[in-house]
């Protein structure tokens, strides 16, 4: 997961920016009450490598997006039920475009107008269910993916602590 590390030069200043974006979550509704704040191009692209998003997502200068590709029109509307209610559940919503089997998505956090660590969550947990959605067979488009969210959550929280034992590794080899 972290296989390019070793490859980037990493200073101790980067362990401190891994302060300012950890944030363990034991709930979906927890995200709602979290504050935001803006994340500099450094926290953005640190909080995208920590749980392996670094190369599928696009960064702009107010958002994340991406395209999904689906199997069927039905995976991609699952997909969407499933991310429909974990947004709600946080109370942070994606845009997206669905044409057929393909989903554009773009995902900002208006309160900062810019990227926020909940857009970084929503991310990794879009990328979750994309996976589970097309290991699955679904018999309606009115289906949700059966993922667990806490499952989801306890591996968004082993990513920080999988990323410190790695930067530790790399800070002493250096």
């Amino acid at each position: 997961m972290f296989h390019h590390l070793s490859k980037q030069r990493f200073t101790l200043n980067k362990a401190a920016n891994l302060d300012s974006i950890k944030i363990f979550i034991k709930d979906l509704k927890d995200v709602a009450s979290i504050v935001p704040s803006k994340l500099d191009d450094t926290d953005i692209h640190l909080s995208l490598q920590i749980h392996a998003l670094d190369k599928s997502w696009k960064i702009s200068s107010k958002s994340l997006s991406k395209e999904y590709k689906f199997d069927s029109f039905k995976q991609a509307f699952v997909f969407m039920n499933t991310i429909s209610n974990m947004a709600d559940e946080m109370n942070h919503y994606p845009k997206w475009i669905n044409v057929y089997n393909k989903l554009n998505v773009e995902i900002t956090t208006q309160d900062v107008s810019g990227i926020s660590i909940k857009d970084v969550l929503l991310a990794h947990l879009m990328e979750s269910v994309a996976k589970d959605v097309k290991e699955q067979n679904f018999e309606s488009i009115g289906e949700i993916c059966k993922v667990s969210p806490i499952q989801l959550l306890q591996n968004w929280n082993a990513n920080y602590s999988q990323y410190q034992e790695i930067l530790k590794k790399n800070v002493h080899n250096l």
